[in-house]
């Protein structure tokens, strides 16, 4: 752990832990890039569910923007308290279902390539794990 220790001793991350303001704006960006991500993610799911395909194209743009925004703020958040977070157990599922969701995205890029029934449970799957990553997320501050 002594890496987490090194990235909370660097510079940036001390200056947002000290800051009045730019934790809280960071934290505010994360917000928002899930908010994006699982805003566009929930109905892109629902109309392949549906079979309705015209909407998916820009809902991936937000989608995408959203997680790279929320990845951005979110790897500030963990740099200013790695410590705290490594050792968390709700931090870790969080990561894990994070890379599962992930790779639940990239093996079904081209959903209209899939079987009906391996694209319902390409959605299912996605909707649980998100769900799972924001519940889990949310937990750390409980823990």
């Amino acid at each position: 752990m002594d890496w987490a220790a090194t990235l909370e001793a660097q510079p940036f991350a001390q200056a947002l832990r000290a800051s009045r303001w730019t934790y809280p704006l960071v934290n505010a960006g994360h917000i928002l890039g899930l908010a994006l991500l699982i805003g566009a993610v929930v109905p892109m799911d629902v109309r392949l569910l549906r079979g309705d395909l015209r909407a998916i194209r820009m809902l991936r743009v937000y989608a995408i923007g959203g997680l790279c925004l929320a990845l951005a703020c979110g790897s500030l958040l963990f740099a200013a308290q790695a410590s705290d977070y490594v050792a968390n157990s709700w931090f870790r599922w969080k990561i894990a279902l994070l890379v599962a969701a992930l790779m639940n995205a990239a093996l079904h890029l081209h959903p209209l390539a899939l079987s009906r029934t391996r694209q319902c449970a390409a959605v299912i799957l996605s909707l649980c794990l998100w769900i799972a990553v924001l519940l889990c997320g949310r937990m750390i501050a409980y823990s």
